[in-house]
């Protein structure tokens, strides 16, 4: 499988005892350079997991950016055109709309063309290399290649579709998005099986339906945004039923060189990669790529814009923890309607 650039932190699932009825299953293995665990209340795992193996299989010949074939890869070592047979890759053109959509949505905050930029800070797909400081003039050439507005869709002759690339150096990565859309690629193939209860993790990127195995609603942890804490130490539970979770931070993935930190989230706007004022936001939506890619875009804009653009948004919920005053004690920032996911009222 394919490595996807840690864009979220890893949530956790509680576990439930079993409930009457159809037994509840639990499927996990390697997946995007991570895991995936899914919980399943159905007849047959086995047919279960054999769709799943084959939906990631076919994923990743679409997104992987170490898979020599993929279609991404294919994309970004185009010099002027490149085409694709929608019929052959039914990824690659629906994830490039919805990243429009989100790119517009946050005003190209979310752009999956940074990835000449998150490669030149060694976070992307060719050589892990940390830099030693930041080189402004660089970094202005490469803030040239950020293009994805310019980028379209166009049908071609033989059934193909092609889009016409503004500079060969163009490269497209959608890391940020894609763990998300396939979360949500699963979710509609298990409703179309006539599945009610079930919880899809893929990479840290979650949605659920119905409930678990007590028949109560499923339950979520945001992780402690620290980088002493493991990946099960949770901070918030959450009570997540029917909705799509994604959390992003940049608290793991980064480094450190010559008293400057380097975050491999990185702002298009400005080409620089620093932590945000946010340790960690966490996105509810109605599906994962929505909430995938606008965690990332809310790091970026910053605890202010993002929890604006939060409280504007229909059917999108957002919790933001950060530490203003560096002192390991956390605090949180809401938008208007997510207190009602708190498993505790109180907090």
């Amino acid at each position: 499988m394919f490595r996807l650039i840690t864009t979220t932190l890893i949530l956790t699932l509680f576990s439930c005892s079993q409930e009457a009825g159809l037994s509840f299953y639990k499927l996990s293995g390697p997946t995007m350079g991570s895991t995936y665990h899914i919980t399943v209340q159905c007849k047959d795992i086995q047919h279960i997991q054999t769709i799943v193996d084959s939906i990631l299989s076919s994923f990743d010949a679409s997104m992987s950016l170490y898979a020599k074939q993929s279609t991404i890869i294919s994309f970004n070592q185009a010099d002027e055109v490149f085409c694709f047979d929608p019929n052959i890759d039914t990824y690659f053109e629906p994830i490039f709309k919805k990243s429009k959509e989100i790119y517009s949505l946050t005003k190209g905050t979310f752009d999956p063309s940074i990835a000449p930029l998150v490669n030149f800070y060694g976070f992307g797909y060719k050589e892990k290399k940390h830099i030693e400081k930041t080189d402004t003039a660089q970094v202005n050439a490469l803030k040239k290649l950020l293009v994805f507005d310019k980028l379209t869709i166009i049908d071609s002759t033989d059934h193909l579709h092609c889009i016409r690339k503004p500079s060969p150096e163009c490269k497209l990565d959608f890391n940020a998005i894609s763990a998300g859309f396939v979360v949500d690629v699963i979710y509609h193939k298990f409703q179309s099986l006539g599945l009610k209860n079930f919880m899809i993790n893929m990479s840290g990127e979650i949605r659920t339906k119905g409930q678990n195995e007590r028949n109560e609603d499923w339950i979520i942890g945001i992780n402690k945004p620290s980088e002493k804490a493991d990946e099960y130490s949770v901070e918030l539970p959450l009570k997540i039923s029917n909705r799509a979770i994604a959390t992003s931070g940049n608290y793991r993935n980064s480094y450190e060189s010559k008293g400057q930190k380097f975050a491999h989230i990185i702002d298009p706007r400005t080409g620089l990669s620093k932590p945000s004022d946010i340790l960690s936001a966490t996105v509810i939506a109605d599906d994962c790529a929505t909430a995938d890619a606008l965690a990332t875009a809310f790091m970026v804009m910053g605890l202010k814009d993002a929890l604006h653009l939060a409280n504007e948004l229909k059917n999108v919920d957002a919790t933001f923890i950060f530490d203003q005053e560096g002192d390991g004690i956390f605090e949180f920032m809401t938008s208007t309607n997510m207190s009602k996911y708190y498993l505790n009222n109180e907090q």
